[in-house]
């Protein structure tokens, strides 16, 4: 697949980037690829010059009130990436977490996400303040479009999206441009999105003047998205994987942790199922966000840079692959126009 050229109007000013570079100096190491990276302070450097730890820690499924502890003790336990989002209704949390963590700002990797109901210019802005305003910062690392479509759903009437004049132009030259004006407004570090397929991420390229850095999308053994992962990689993205150890959302039945090819590697090299997952993430050229509330998975989690699986374990844990989705109750996010 060729490589789309590249907009002439997407290069931003050094200046502009200068206005988005921390007020200290940032401990946060770039590597080449998330294979390389060694501690949870490594990672590889967006668009824009920002460094995006390869291993952070997720927020999703934390509530209102009670992530404040966990995200604080990931923080304390060394991850230097926090992944949150408008609809999670925890980013106070996670603000009052690197404030209580004594982390300096510099040192942390904060991404955030606009809702689906938030899309267009004047919405999108507004959100983004709100974001900024309950996390307490003066600027968001990576600021990324949560879905590429409208709310839709409960608890929407039938036949009803929110917000209510959407059209799918609304997502490149509405909600994409608003992201634009704030990293111009130094603001944002970097602009990314989530959910999207090759066809969105297309699109996209065609139409915006500051690329996206990151795209975060469901990525492990049952759904190895081997060419959005490929066309990434051209274009300069970083695929960000979540669901890397399994997701409930689709009612799942499966545990990852006893798929054959990951038991075997674990055995192998001594370290546990889910270690092998995530390094097998890594491996794959992606960086992975996983979540925990307890201390020792944390721990483990953060774990995985002492040993490194064999292009047979990669293979064998690739052959796996199903092409099915959990997240989002399996929808495909590429059905959405």
């Amino acid at each position: 697949m060729g490589s789309l050229k590249r907009p002439a109007a997407a290069a931003e000013s050094s200046a502009k980037r200068a206005k988005t570079a921390p007020a200290g100096k940032s401990t946060l190491h770039a590597v080449k690829s998330p294979a390389e990276a060694k501690t949870l302070n490594d990672g590889v450097t967006l668009v824009g010059g920002a460094v995006m730890p390869a291993v952070g820690f997720g927020t999703y499924k934390l509530k209102k009130g009670e992530a404040a502890g966990p995200v604080e003790a990931a923080l304390r336990a060394g991850y230097r990436l926090v992944d949150t989002a408008q609809v999670y209704e925890n980013e106070a949390d996670v603000g009052a977490a690197l404030r209580a963590s004594g982390v300096p700002r510099e040192n942390v990797f904060i991404e955030t996400k606009v809702w689906r109901s938030s899309h267009g210019l004047e919405r999108t802005t507004k959100a983004f303040k709100q974001s900024l305003r309950r996390l307490g910062v003066d600027y968001i690392d990576l600021y990324v479009i949560h879905w590429p479509g409208a709310k839709t759903g409960w608890p929407l009437k039938k036949g009803t999206v929110c917000p209510p004049d959407w059209t799918p132009a609304m997502r490149n030259l509405g909600t994409w441009k608003a992201m634009e004006q704030m990293h111009d407004e130094g603001k944002v570090r970097a602009l990314g999105v989530t959910n999207y397929s090759l066809r969105h991420l297309k699109e996209l390229l065609k139409t915006c003047r500051i690329r996206p850095a990151v795209n975060q999308v469901e990525f492990h053994p049952r759904l190895v998205q081997s060419e959005l992962l490929d066309f990434c990689r051209k274009e300069g993205i970083v695929l960000q994987a979540y669901a890397s150890l399994g997701s409930g959302d689709a009612g799942q039945a499966e545990d990852f942790f006893k798929f054959p090819p990951v038991q075997a590697a674990a055995k192998a090299h001594k370290v546990t199922p889910a270690q092998v997952l995530l390094r097998w993430a890594l491996e794959k050229g992606c960086h992975v966000i996983p979540k925990s509330t307890r201390p020792e998975r944390m721990a483990e989690n953060a774990g995985v840079f002492s040993f490194k699986l064999s292009s047979k374990e990669v293979k064998a844990i690739d052959e796996l692959n199903a092409g099915t989705r959990y997240a989002w109750k399996g929808l495909d996010p590429d059905t959405i126009v």
